[in-house]
């Protein structure tokens, strides 16, 4: 069961387990867990996709 306010996503095995890998291999990119990694991969593609939205609404 998720922690209180977290929801949860299934990721492939192998995906998993890369970003596991990179996790522990590069402590100098500052990520502390898979759940930080996948959290700021996430939020950096959602502000992608919306910053792309809002130049094709403003041609509009």
């Amino acid at each position: 069961m998720p922690v209180k306010g977290y929801d949860s996503v299934n990721l492939p095995s192998g995906l998993y387990g890369k970003v596991k890998i990179l996790v522990k291999a590069r402590a100098d990119l500052g990520y502390r867990s898979v759940t930080e990694f996948v959290a700021e991969a996430v939020r950096k593609r959602t502000e992608e996709i919306e910053k792309h939205n809002d130049k094709v609404q403003s041609h509009d």
